[in-house]
């Protein structure tokens, strides 16, 4: 699971397929996707925009995530994305987990500004005792 600042927008990527071959099939039937925070009932759907078939490629799907406080999201959360309609090859998918992220969660170091790598150095002072 990949940890995100809040305010960050992100994109994940997920596949669907025919469950009798296994080959990518396209997400049909208006599907949609929510973000459920944590142990929580509560669906998040602002901010969320599913993408079918990603760049003309069948089954490939992109979910973009606005991951602002204005559209519900919170820091130390982690958040499942969960199809809430839809369907492959006439079979419902609703319940299936397309990706995970967490916001300010996962790791206590993280570059004061989003976007921008964070470089942690260790210097290390060797001094002389004289006994």
């Amino acid at each position: 699971m990949r940890d995100y600042a809040l305010e960050t927008t992100l994109d994940i990527k997920f596949t669907t397929r025919r469950f009798s071959t296994g080959v990518p099939f396209t997400l049909a039937g208006t599907p949609a996707v929510a973000a459920y925070p944590g142990n929580s009932l509560t669906q998040i759907t602002a901010g969320i925009t599913l993408t079918v078939d990603f760049d003309g490629v069948t089954g490939l799907h992109n979910l973009r995530i606005v991951a602002t406080a204005a559209n519900g999201y919170a820091a130390n959360t982690n958040y499942a994305l969960v199809l809430t309609a839809g369907t492959v090859d006439g079979v419902s998918v609703v319940g299936e987990t397309v990706g995970e992220f967490s916001l300010e969660a996962q790791s206590p170091l993280r570059p004061a500004t989003d976007g921008r790598e964070l470089v942690v150095e260790l210097h290390v002072v060797e001094v002389a005792r004289s006994i």
